[in-house]
């Protein structure tokens, strides 16, 4: 048994939070075990997980095939680099089993800690990419707003909720937003005969040209737009936003 007061204590003395802010921290709650989707508190109580975690205990909590698969890789190889010049089995295995499965041509998979750490190496893949061509000048990366891409400091410029943004300014330069194609608020302006699909692409367009074509290396996109409100782009959207982005490399 864990006694809650000595943790939050323990917890106020030695733990910062992600987001912390000692206003919103007074009596946080303690999770103690997980099972199924039910969490269970220092102090007794017994709450859904509607969160997943952090959406990432999607087949909940407590499930004794993932423990025992996870125990027996560490027992086999507990971690290997994956630097050129090595490689490991479970790596390869999953990245052949990923290939394609998300869309035909997505083939290679790069294999990050976590999301801001991969759209902070994809925006150092786009500044590679373009001065391996000899345009070292495409820098810019256009995203939209709401949209959230991570809080580490490139990837929180990216992110489209300014509130992210003032304790940790200047962002890093190079990156503006767009409107998303947000049926219920969309911020943009939708001229007569446009659908929204058109509307917000149009903008992606605008963008570029305002900016530069040959100043722009890419534009980021959530699939379906999370933590702005689940939004789902109508179905010609993403052919245009792609139409538009092979126009201006």
């Amino acid at each position: 048994m864990f006694d809650n007061d000595a943790l939050l204590e323990q917890d106020r003395d030695h733990l910062l939070h992600p987001l912390h802010h000692p206003q919103f921290h007074g009596t946080p709650v303690i999770f103690e075990r997980g099972e199924g989707i039910w969490l269970h508190t220092v102090d007794g109580r017994k709450l859904i997980d509607g969160f997943a975690g952090l959406w990432n205990v999607n087949i909940g909590h407590g499930q004794k095939e993932m423990a025992a698969t996870a125990a027996q890789q560490i027992e086999t190889l507990a971690y290997c680099s994956n630097y050129a010049g090595s490689a490991n089995v479970p790596a390869i295995q999953l990245a052949d089993k990923l290939a394609g499965m998300a869309y035909p041509t997505l083939n290679t998979t790069f294999f990050a800690s976590g999301g801001a750490e991969a759209n902070e190496s994809a925006f150092k893949t786009v500044r590679h990419y373009w001065k391996r061509l000899g345009k070292p000048d495409k820098t810019k990366i256009i995203a939209r707003t709401p949209a959230y891409h991570g809080i580490t400091l490139a990837a929180m410029s990216a992110t489209g909720l300014n509130a992210y943004w003032p304790m940790f300014e200047p962002r890093v330069p190079g990156f503006s937003h767009i409107p998303a194609p947000y049926a219920y608020r969309f911020q943009g302006d939708i001229k007569e005969g446009e659908t929204l699909g058109q509307a917000a692409a149009r903008a992606l367009e605008e963008a570029i040209l305002r900016e530069g074509p040959d100043t722009v290396g890419g534009f980021i996109a959530e699939p379906i737009q999370g933590t702005g409100g689940v939004i789902v782009p109508p179905d010609d959207y993403f052919p245009l936003i792609r139409a538009i982005c092979d126009r201006y490399n």
